[in-house]
């Protein structure tokens, strides 16, 4: 399929004799990632670590805040509606009130990516852990599990599609984050390259940024479900 868009993509650009400025092809996008005068690697990098700081946050506290939400009701009274809320905010306009308190670099950046990401590997979470079945919870209720140990012997198991479901969501959303983060201030990553790209209607450098900038995210969708499938052997056996 990505062959075939490929040649779609060139041959129509050839043939209709599209100007560059407006479609490159995918041969000029590509030449422009060997030219160091967009500092390539420094630029990926700083996007690389930003999306992935911010998915690792936004999977290390998603996880955490989905169990509070299930393990208390009071604690999911209090905590649920301030992550609606949370959610519900504009993101690309809480980013330049992270870039006034944070200052530039890529902090901001992260926060930005968790703000994103968070919510879906909550929402996840909690579902995973609530959907189990009920004649599983009697048995472990005749054996006198205590809450602790039916949370993690029973429901954290059971829950585990449900959160990696959640990963994967976090995990393209979290390459949007990033480049939210660097459209509004930054001085490097493939987002700001694209601003200072547009500014010169240099769009085959454009291209070539959003090709970086979907390595990333397929990497890191590849990369959680590599983990879903050390982590859930049992998946491979069905």
């Amino acid at each position: 399929m990505f062959v075939i868009m490929l040649l779609v993509w060139h041959f129509g650009v050839v043939l209709l004799g599209v100007k560059e400025f407006i479609l490159p092809t995918p041969l000029a996008a590509i030449q422009t990632l060997f030219q160091a005068k967009y500092r390539w690697p420094l630029n990926f990098m700083a996007t690389f670590y930003e999306v992935i700081g911010g998915f690792l946050v936004s999977a290390l506290v998603g996880v955490i805040l989905g169990i509070a939400i299930v393990w208390s009701d009071s604690l999911k009274r209090t905590i649920l509606p301030f992550l609606v809320f949370l959610n519900s905010l504009p993101k690309i306009a809480v980013a330049p009130l992270f870039m006034i308190w944070f200052g530039y670099g890529i902090l901001p950046n992260i926060l930005i990516v968790f703000l994103i990401s968070f919510f879906p590997v909550v929402i996840n979470t909690a579902t995973g852990l609530v959907a189990v079945e009920e004649d599983l919870l009697d048995l472990v209720r005749c054996l006198h599990a205590t809450k602790w140990q039916k949370m993690r012997k029973v429901q954290l198991p059971n829950s585990l599609p449900y959160i990696f479901s959640g990963l994967k969501i976090a995990a393209t959303t979290a390459v949007t984050g990033a480049i939210v983060g660097e459209f509004v201030a930054s001085d490097k990553g493939l987002g700001s390259v694209i601003i200072a790209s547009q500014t010169t209607l240099a769009t085959p450098v454009i291209f070539g940024s959003l090709i970086l900038i979907t390595i990333i995210g397929m990497a890191l969708f590849g990369f959680v479900e590599i983990m879903e499938r050390i982590l859930m052997p049992w998946e491979r056996q069905k």
